[in-house]
């Protein structure tokens, strides 16, 4: 085959740009990196468990729902649509791919325009749970950590401005589905992914996060661990 023709000293040019790529992108990742604000993260004395919801592709953030409605606001207009719960779940997607299911040829085929074309519209997705996250799903998926009220505060703030609002309400998408979506006012592309949108939310709270780092659900979680303390359920 031709490419068994391929001199060694070309592959040892790939293999230096290569190298040099995975320097640049450690380099930017390191530099980048926020850190967790003091003044909000961790919580000192009154504090209010968050979970971190991460099935390695795709990750959510699911708070209390008695705290939410409480609080009040965009976040619990939104979260009274997702039914009875001990637990509101909130996660970001591309307004096509996030909203439709299954697999097939046409949702691979959407997966790619929503990474590579600019300007995708997106949704917000709330669903409630009864049990707590940890418990909720078969696979050990939910990793928590607790916050401070002024940080829980922040994080439904930043939350809420991802929302479309129109007389004071968040605007409903029509889905065909138990879980609520709601339009957004971001844009999904390879650039900014959901988990760079959970990424967000988190860092308003206060938790140290790595944008570079934060698109890909498996090193986000590895970071989380790492540098905010989140402990996965066992």
């Amino acid at each position: 085959m031709a490419f068994l023709r391929i001199p060694a000293s070309r592959w040892r040019q790939v293999a230096t740009v290569l190298a040099g790529l995975l320097a640049l992108y450690v380099f930017l990742a390191i530099i980048t990196a926020r850190p967790a604000d003091p003044a909000l993260y961790p919580a000192r004395s009154q504090s209010i468990p968050i979970y971190v919801i991460n099935n390695g592709f795709h990750t959510d953030i699911a708070v209390p729902m008695d705290v939410v409605m409480k609080r009040g606001g965009v976040l619990a207009q939104a979260g009274r649509t997702a039914g009875p719960g001990n637990w509101l779940v909130y996660g970001w997607g591309d307004a096509g791919f996030y909203t439709a299911k299954g697999v097939s040829f046409t949702r691979a085929v959407d997966g790619l325009r929503a990474l590579f074309m600019p300007g995708n519209p997106s949704v917000i997705r709330v669903f409630s749970l009864n049990a707590s996250p940890d418990k909720a799903f078969a696979d050990p998926i939910a990793a928590s950590t607790r916050i401070s009220p002024e940080g829980f505060e922040a994080m439904a703030r930043h939350i809420e401005a991802s929302f479309v609002v129109k007389t004071g309400a968040p605007v409903r998408v029509d889905v065909p589905t138990a879980e609520s979506f709601f339009a957004s006012r971001e844009h999904f592309s390879i650039v900014r992914v959901c988990n760079n949108w959970t990424s967000d939310q988190l860092a308003a709270a206060g938790l140290p996060t790595a944008p570079m780092l934060d698109g890909s659900a498996l090193l986000f979680g590895l970071d989380l661990r790492w540098r905010a303390g989140l402990h996965r359920a066992s």
